[in-house]
């Protein structure tokens, strides 16, 4: 697709990098698709949100209103995507000059995309996602939805700029993801169930927050050299790419220690399946494997950026799987 439209907006006779502008529909939509696997992977996180508390399905299955059905569970991963592809999008316009400098062919940097249609793109995706939470009638996800847009302009502002900051960049992005998960969780069919019995939706959570906060790092080792000529302090540039290594490996471990012991511990109060503390075992054990693949080629910038485009899958498989031993626990 990016191919396609390299070749049907190249300028004649001119530099091959260089793009014609793209109409301003068309702009949105190449927007849209350069971040819609962000879009896609934070909206899962919603809908896991939605999905991980006991006994949510049957309780939606009592809905008669088809209309209410959608507002209340439908148009969160929606508002979800809406947010996400927009912020990242705000972010690439901020580091417009740092992709350009460093070869990476998104639309802004390309030209293809202008600043002005960009910034169309992020106020459109953020409104709508604003105007359908308040459809939703409910507060909380209102209220959720106004703090992930203040997080993600926060992220990317120039004066406060949390993504140039040591470990604050890795905790605004995994705030956001459990943000996205706290607004499924937010739903009027489920958070009742959820304030009653919240060890379930908490380890949830807790799963996906370390999950993403592991990812971030990952990314932040494939862009070692952009960030120190940023002047940005990230978390590889500042414990160096072997300390960052051990320090994933042991943040990883923490996620089926936590969820065995809560397994453990948590039996007599509230019944857990077996199955959660496995299935985070399971996806962590692959985690594990794809480190020992980085400690070889964390010095290597462009086969970390393929490395980290590898943990989108285990992310939605976590997510995934915490929804499915849920839905479907096979005992405790």
């Amino acid at each position: 697709m990016a191919s396609t439209l390299k070749r049907q907006y190249r300028r004649p006779k001119q530099d091959p990098n260089e793009y014609t502008k793209a109409s301003f529909f068309r702009s949105q939509l190449i927007l849209f698709n350069s971040r819609k696997r962000h879009g896609l992977l934070y909206s899962v996180a919603t809908i896991a949100g939605l999905l991980c508390i006991p006994g949510i399905l049957s309780v939606i299955a009592l809905e008669t209103e088809i209309h209410l059905l959608i507002q209340r569970t439908i148009m969160l991963p929606i508002v979800t995507s809406m947010i996400a592809v927009g912020m990242y999008v705000l972010n690439d316009l901020v580091d417009v000059d740092l992709d350009r400098a460093n070869s990476k062919k998104r639309p802004i940097p390309s030209g293809l995309v202008s600043r002005k249609q960009a910034w169309s793109f992020i106020i459109m995706t953020n409104g709508a996602a604003i105007g359908m939470s308040i459809a939703t009638f409910h507060l909380a996800s209102i209220v959720l939805v106004l703090l992930m847009i203040i997080l993600g302009i926060l992220y990317s502002m120039t004066r406060i700029a949390l993504m140039n900051r040591f470990v604050l960049k890795n905790i605004a992005i995994a705030s956001f993801y459990v943000m996205c998960t706290m607004l499924g969780i937010t739903s009027n069919y489920g958070i009742d169930f959820a304030i009653n019995k919240p060890i379930i939706p908490l380890h949830t959570i807790a799963m996906s927050g370390i999950m993403i906060f592991a990812c971030s790092i990952i990314n932040d080792l494939g862009d070692t050299k952009g960030d120190k000529q940023a002047g940005r302090r990230t978390i590889p540039i500042v414990l160096g790419g072997k300390n960052t290594i051990e320090l994933l490996i042991v943040l990883l471990s923490f996620m089926p220690a936590i969820s065995w012991i809560l397994y453990a511990t948590v039996l007599e109060y509230d019944s857990i399946s077996i199955m959660y503390p496995i299935a985070v075992t399971v996806v962590v054990s692959v985690a594990l494997i794809r480190m020992t693949i980085i400690k070889k080629v964390f010095a290597h910038m462009e086969l970390m950026r393929k490395q980290y485009k590898k943990w989108f899958p285990l992310l939605m498989v976590l997510q995934l799987a915490l929804v499915l031993v849920t839905l479907f626990p096979l005992g405790v």
